[in-house]
Parts: C-alpha cells; sequence; structure tokens
C-alpha cells in the first residue's frame, strides 16, 4: 500500500470499519462510494440513501477521478446514511459506522 499505510490503519483495523482501493481511470469515486457503503452496511445500494443527500457526486469525481500522484494527499470526508466516509485521491475508500453514545 505506500502513503495510504498510516490512513488504512485507524479504519481497517477497526471492527466497524470498512477500506477499500479504486483505480480512478478504472471506476469513478462516487459508485465506488455507494459500492463500499453498500458492502459496509450489507445491504443493496438501491437501499442507501441517495448520495446525492451528502454531496454532489459529479463534484466528488470531478476532484477526485482526475487527482494525480501529487494529489494524493487529496481527502474528502463526509456522512452518509449510518456510515462516516472518506476518499481519497489515491483511490481509498474508507468507510466506519458512526458511533453512537459514549
Amino acid at each position: 500500500m505506500g502513503e495510504s499505510d498510516d490512513r488504512s490503519s485507524w479504519i481497517s483495523d477497526a471492527p466497524d470499519g470498512l477500506h477499500e482501493e479504486f483505480d480512478w481511470d478504472v471506476m469513478s469515486p462516487s459508485v465506488a462510494v455507494v459500492q463500499t457503503v453498500a458492502a459496509a452496511a450489507d445491504r443493496e445500494a438501491r437501499e442507501l440513501s441517495p448520495l446525492i443527500e451528502a454531496l454532489d457526486p459529479d463534484a466528488l469525481d470531478e476532484l477526485l477521478g482526475h487527482a494525480t500522484d501529487s494529489d494524493g494527499d487529496v481527502s474528502l470526508s463526509f456522512q452518509l446514511d449510518e456510515f462516516a466516509v472518506t476518499v481519497t485521491g489515491a483511490g481509498d475508500v474508507y468507510v466506519r459506522t458512526k458511533r453512537v453514545g459514549p
């Protein structure tokens, strides 16, 4: 994994987290987010709230889909349903369940 090792360790080791890696030339960030959240939720993608309720999918694709190696530190975090999502320019999608209570 490269530079994302530090970022992935905080979520991939957590029991309530999922980390997937994508090539933005093959799959758009917006589709990757929906697929990863659906996998984390163990639900069909159509059962989730629409991504557009959290952010503009076209803007996400534009921001991260054209990221270069030098943009690997670019990331965006947001909430979708009960999940906290972080997407990076390097092709990482981190999804974790939002904790409720103490």
